[in-house]
């Protein structure tokens, strides 16, 4: 299916880096990753196990935090939130 270029964005992530671990032992799970998710549209998200697909879906639901990077969902900058 081609995306309907003019959908808009339900949420979009930029630059998405997601570390685990603490130097010299690290997890590099997203690595600068961008990518947009339309509204109304259904999107599947494949790869090996390992790949970063439920940190990637996490950190765009806003239910992990990032190392570094923004996540937007609708009109929310959800990494300028406060957690407190």
């Amino acid at each position: 299916m081609i995306r309907d270029p003019n959908a808009p964005i339900a949420v979009s992530g930029r630059r998405l880096t997601k570390v685990y671990g603490e130097p010299p032992v690290t997890v590099v799970a997203l690595s600068n990753v961008n990518v947009d998710f339309a509204a109304s549209h259904f999107t599947a998200i494949m790869g090996p196990s390992g790949s970063g697909k439920s940190t990637l879906l996490h950190v765009l639901a806003g239910l992990d935090t990032l190392s570094s990077g923004q996540v937007v969902l609708g009109d929310t900058d959800l990494t300028a939130l406060d957690d407190t």
